[in-house]
């Protein structure tokens, strides 16, 4: 039986491999077709058969359909700058990062849309100069997130220090998003609109670096930049930071912890006559009462003199793994997956659109992938 060819825009497949980040041997690789015939297909010399077509469209996450449009698109993805920390300049966005980042912008695409037609206020998240000193930017942010150290030390567990601070973040209007991106890949990103700003954490790591994640993406979206922040090698903090996440890092270091909470803190579990933070087992003391994890602990130290940059270089990748078997997810439903993924600020404006008739609920369920019977209690807890 001849092959029934399928009448692909070879510009549209060029696009979508170059939006996908795969290289052509990698795409060839993962659709289970011959590098050769790709090629055919992408200069035009020949057409793939329904199953090539259908391999190649799953590979690429794309239906079928979008390979026959006469024209590529319009670009999809924010524009996304990835930042670098010590050890890992020099790569680009990986399949899973694009793919991750085309997701949320379309979802942020649907909350800008839906706050426009409620009139909602712009996000309430500050903004700063360029060149902004990064603790007094953290003083500032601080301050609109309304959390104090007497909150911080309430909380009992790094999981609560963490929806803690989610929730502080989402009241100021921006998205926090949850997505599974492994730990190969970004530790989040951050994509600005001052209708509703998004931050998207890589949920790889323990809670505590969550958290230092989350405050360094709205480091870049107080800064107004769009940014990938990729997993650096302590041991390489020889090398040149990216610019960007030098300020971050330093600005989330400072939120998380006060200066004046920290120096009491170092008084009263080292004592009061320590002047230096000289190893991992007394930073652990001192990043405790605050759920923060050792990197964040190490770089504030560092920042208040506290501790010697020589401390960086003995922490590891490993010190911000989960722990066998991560958060329990025993019993969680549907509602329970999507809500923690999407957050509350977009649960939320989603379900207040279907209250004001300016979104059906076919399409809120639509939105959410979650059963009817979730719809109506959906962004309807406390954040």
């Amino acid at each position: 039986m001849p092959k029934i060819a399928v009448p692909i825009t070879p510009a549209v497949l060029d696009w979508a491999v170059s939006e996908s980040g795969f290289t052509l041997p990698q795409l060839a690789l993962e659709a289970g077709v011959e590098l050769q015939d790709l090629t055919d297909w992408l200069e035009a010399r020949a057409l793939p058969g329904v199953g090539e077509a259908r391999a190649l469209a799953g590979a690429l996450r794309r239906p079928v359909a979008a390979l026959l449009l006469p024209a590529p698109p319009r670009r999809e993805q924010p524009d996304v700058r990835l930042r670098y920390a010590p050890g890992v300049e020099g790569r680009s966005l990986s399949p899973m990062e694009r793919r991750q980042l085309r997701r949320a912008s379309r979802l942020q695409r649907l909350l800008v849309s839906l706050a426009g037609e409620m009139h909602e206020p712009p996000a309430a998240l500050p903004g700063v100069a360029p060149h902004t000193d990064a603790t007094q930017a953290a003083r500032l942010v601080r301050q609109a997130l309304g959390v104090s150290t007497e909150d911080q030390f309430r909380w009992k567990s790094p999981s609560a220090a963490f929806d803690g601070w989610r929730a502080a973040v989402e009241q100021l209007g921006v998205a926090v998003f949850l997505f599974r991106l492994g730990p190969e890949n970004c530790r989040g990103f951050s994509v600005w609109h001052e209708s509703v700003p998004v931050v998207a954490i890589n949920t790889a790591w323990n809670d505590q670096a969550r958290t230092f994640t989350l405050l360094h993406e709205v480091g870049h979206l107080v800064a107004r930049t769009n940014s990938a922040c990729a997993s650096g090698d302590p041991a390489a903090g020889e090398r040149e930071w990216d610019p960007a996440e030098r300020w971050c890092e330093s600005f989330a270091a400072a939120v998380l912890m006060a200066e004046d909470a920290v120096r009491e803190i170092v008084a009263a579990r080292l004592g009061p006559g320590t002047r230096k933070v000289l190893d991992i087992a007394q930073v652990r003391r001192v990043a405790a009462p605050f759920q923060a994890s050792l990197r964040a602990t190490v770089l504030r130290l560092i920042e208040l003199d506290l501790a010697p940059w020589s401390l960086y270089h003995e922490l590891t990748v490993a010190s911000d793994a989960k722990r066998p078997g991560g958060r329990a997810t025993g019993g969680r439903d549907r509602q329970d997956i999507q809500e923690d993924s999407l957050g509350w600020r977009a649960t939320n404006l989603v379900r207040r659109a279907v209250d004001a008739s300016v979104v059906t609920r076919a399409e809120a369920l639509t939105y959410l992938d979650v059963p009817d019977s979730a719809l109506d209690q959906m962004g309807s807890r406390s954040s």
